[in-house]
Formats: C-alpha cells, sequence, structure tokens
C-alpha cells in the first residue's frame, strides 16, 4: 500500500482523513505548517527533511493555504522530489477560483467537495473527482457527560466577518439569522464556542453569557455529548455534495443535530430521520421547542443520524473510495 505524507496548511482546521488512509492500510504521516511557512527556503526546508525522513510516494495536501504557506515553493519542492502531488479542495465550491485551482494546476490530482465542481476543473484539464468530508469515531464517539459542558442547545462555529468574501459566507450569515439568533433572543440555554462571536466588526455579535469562548482541540465530544441539541451552520447552499464538516462529526458523536437547511444535507439525511433541518426563524424554535419535551423521539434520532454516519461516512469510507481513483492512476 502507499506511503503517504498528509500535509495541513491551516492547523486551525485540521481534519482526520488522514486516520482514515491508516485505517486502510497506508502508511501514513502528517504535518501541519508552522509560522515561517511563508518564507520559501524556510518551508523548503522543513518539508525536504520530512520527505528525506519519511520517504513518501506521495504528498496529499489541503486546506486555507494563503498567508500560511508559500505555495510556489511548496508545490516546486514537491515537483522536484518526484512525488505524486494529490490535492483535496476542500473550499470548493465558493473558493474555487482563489483557494483551489491556483493549486490544482500544480497538482497530480486533485479531489474536490463539490460534485458539481468536477466539471469546472476538468474544463482546466485538470483531473478531478469528488471527496466529501466524514468522521472519525475513534476521536468522535458518545462520552460522559460533564457539567462545565452541559447546556440544553450548543454551538461550535466561527463567526467569519462577511466582507473577507461576501458571497462565501453569505449563506452561512442566513443560517446564524435563521438558527442562532432567534434561540438567543428566546432565552434558551444556549452555548456557543468558536472563534470572533464578540468583535465589533462582525455583523452579529452574542451576549456573554452565551458565549465560551474557543475550545480547546480535543473537547468536542465532550460538548456534543453533554447537550440536548447541537446546532449546526452550513457555509455552501448551492451544492448537493457539501455539507460541513461538523455534520458528520455531531451526528458520530450520537448527538442530536438541528441545522440550517441545505441541498446537500437533505440529499444525505432524513428530515426527523437522522436529524433536524430549519428554513426560518419559526420553525427553529418551534423544533427545539419540540425536542427539549420529548427526550425519546431526541434520542431515537440521534441514534439514527449516528447509525447512519458509522455506515456510510468515516473518514475509513472516505478513504477506500479515494484509494479506488488513486489505484488507476498511480
Amino acid at each position: 500500500m502507499y506511503k503517504i505524507l498528509f500535509f495541513n496548511f491551516n492547523p486551525a482546521a485540521s481534519l482526520h482523513l488522514h486516520s482514515g488512509f491508516r485505517e486502510a492500510g497506508c502508511e501514513v504521516y502528517h504535518s501541519s505548517s508552522q509560522p515561517g511557512d511563508t518564507d520559501g527556503e524556510i518551508l523548503e526546508d522543513r518539508l525536504l527533511a520530512m520527505i528525506n525522513l519519511y520517504k513518501p510516494a506521495i504528498i496529499f495536501s489541503y486546506g486555507y493555504w494563503i498567508n500560511t504557506v508559500n505555495m510556489e515553493h511548496f508545490c516546486q519542492v514537491v515537483k522536484n522530489a518526484g512525488l505524486f502531488h494529490i490535492h483535496w479542495a476542500i473550499d470548493d465550491p465558493d473558493c474555487f477560483r482563489t483557494l483551489s485551482l491556483p493549486v490544482a494546476k500544480k497538482a497530480d490530482l486533485v479531489f474536490t467537495t463539490a460534485r458539481e465542481w468536477i466539471e469546472k476543473y476538468q474544463a482546466e484539464g485538470i483531473n478531478a473527482h469528488l471527496l466529501q468530508f466524514g468522521c472519525y469515531p475513534p476521536l468522535l464517539r458518545k462520552v460522559p457527560p460533564e457539567d462545565r459542558f452541559r447546556h440544553d442547545i450548543v454551538l461550535l462555529a466561527h463567526n467569519y466577518n462577511l466582507q473577507w468574501n461576501p458571497s462565501y459566507f453569505a449563506y452561512r450569515l442566513n443560517g446564524i439569522r435563521n438558527i442562532l439568533q432567534p434561540i438567543v433572543a428566546h432565552g434558551d440555554d444556549i452555548m456557543v464556542w468558536g472563534l470572533w462571536w464578540q468583535d465589533a466588526d462582525r455583523i452579529y455579535n452574542l451576549p456573554g453569557e452565551n458565549y465560551g469562548g474557543v475550545l480547546p482541540p480535543g473537547n468536542e465530544a465532550g460538548v456534543y455529548s453533554a447537550a440536548k441539541i447541537v446546532l449546526g451552520l452550513q457555509t455552501v447552499g448551492n451544492s448537493l455534495s457539501t455539507l460541513s464538516a461538523r455534520t458528520y462529526e455531531v451526528l458520530c458523536c450520537g448527538a442530536f443535530h438541528l441545522s440550517q437547511y441545505s441541498p446537500a444535507l437533505e440529499s444525505h439525511f432524513q428530515k426527523g430521520i437522522h436529524l433536524e433541518w430549519s428554513t426560518s426563524p419559526l420553525e427553529t424554535l418551534e423544533l427545539v421547542e419540540f425536542y427539549l419535551r420529548h427526550d425519546a423521539v431526541r434520542q431515537k434520532i440521534a441514534a439514527q443520524g449516528q447509525k447512519e454516519v458509522l455506515k456510510k461516512h468515516t473518514y475509513m469510507h472516505r478513504a477506500l473510495s479515494a484509494l479506488k481513483v488513486i489505484k488507476k492512476i498511480i
């Protein structure tokens, strides 16, 4: 099986696809960008040291890279080393031009989270295939609830600045208005963890009593397991395949998930069977009121959602799917 070095350009958003490849039988190593990687020489020295140490046949890159790595140097080092470069374009579809395409043009193979964008890659002469987010059960599983995380409703998400990329974050803002704002205004027991929720330049600011700060890594399962309802925001509203990674992670923990509606959510899961979604503030409040009063119904849906992702959407499933493509090319 293959020896692969995974390289995450954005260590603040680490995914566990590499763990799925390891479970599938590959010899896997994982690294993330470090301060100084925007300097081409520093990045080159560090990357060459890893290549010489691990001797991979494949470099598998992913993540937000602007202001974190010198991409020209990264791709050139990989090419000069004679390694097969696979890039996972996890910010498709909305960042196709700005983030995905510049790397994809230099890679040997591209995977995208947006099925609809495969044709766009092909139009650029790029070999692209579908590879969605998933979950990693050994890390995201039901754990005994802790009092410090115990709330009726929780949300793990960042409050991005709409001005950074209006088209990219517009759908997410719609979710904040339909899902989060009405619950906070209603006075329910809700706690939110993530970046920028009280920054003055954001369109929506959380009250202090509803903000838990930035959750230390490794506590996600604890938060999900202690809550009655875990909310979800979706950034993409124009794809049938691109879902928030957190959707899979919440369900993997056996938590009850109430998400902002998206076409991809409806194409992968059944409303009222695996999870719930809302399209308006009124629907959100009605769903919250109902499910907080009906524990057995809520717990049944949570169990069914967990069963569905464990059956179809783990990173082991994703790795096996990707390996079928890779084996045809290498």
